[in-house]
């Protein structure tokens, strides 16, 4: 959670493999939920022809465009909250488990590929990890013991955005669990060609189809717009 375990590989080869690279080489890349777009400049650092980061927070993006700057890829990223044009490759990172709509997200992202163009995301913790919570996880599984509005009333103390429910904090917060992420994929135009769960490294030997959605600690997916 706090950015550690990405120290050493840094968080695209960790998250994703060193060959991910060969998936975005060459390629027109939209990254879909850039926040500050430190993924989507590392991109285009790693070959990418085009990058374009898209985020609703326009805060977030005039970071991203001062970051691609100073990284001398700003000729090739540009960031925005609307994006219409067919991409080859659509990323998404930490994203799902915020998005207010996903079953709809993932349709826009469908639609913004080109055919044969690949979504490759990864996104966690989800709901029933011991820190599902996130920010309002204060101890593990704390987002479990307490009502919404519970906690909302006690992020209210550090918190004065006026959120009275969990999916209206800043990024929000849906609630996504594996098995609602599985359906929502597998109902969608998409090919499947990879749906993975990373157990959480310490609870690994307790991993397993029945204890996954208290065990994984990321979820990956690889699809296909046929």
């Amino acid at each position: 959670m706090d950015g550690s375990a990405f120290a050493a590989k840094g968080k695209l080869r960790t998250l994703l493999g060193d060959g991910f690279w060969d998936d975005i080489r060459g390629k027109v890349v939209l990254d879909f939920g850039c926040g500050e777009g430190a993924e989507a400049v590392e991109m285009a650092q790693a070959g990418a022809e085009h990058v374009t980061g898209l985020d609703i927070q326009p805060a977030l993006l005039e970071k991203a465009r001062a970051r691609a700057e100073k990284a001398g890829v700003a000729d090739r990223c540009r960031f925005m909250t609307t994006a219409d044009q067919p991409v080859d490759v659509v990323t998404s990172f930490d994203a799902f488990e915020h998005f207010d709509q996903p079953e709809k997200i993932l349709l826009i992202m469908h639609g913004l590929l080109k055919p044969g163009g690949k979504l490759i995301a990864s996104f966690g913790p989800t709901w029933y990890h011991p820190l599902g919570g996130h920010l309002v996880s204060v101890f593990p599984w704390a987002h479990l013991v307490f009502s919404e509005d519970a906690l909302i009333a006690w992020r209210a103390d550090f918190k004065d955005d006026g959120a009275t429910k969990l999916r209206e904090v800043a990024g929000g917060l849906n609630q996504m669990t594996i098995g609602r992420f599985e359906r929502m994929v597998r109902e969608s135009p998409f090919e499947i060609e990879l749906l993975e769960e990373v157990p959480i490294r310490r609870l690994k030997a307790l991993h397993s189809k029945l204890s996954r959605e208290w065990t994984t600690a990321i979820v990956r997916a690889r699809l296909r717009k046929a």
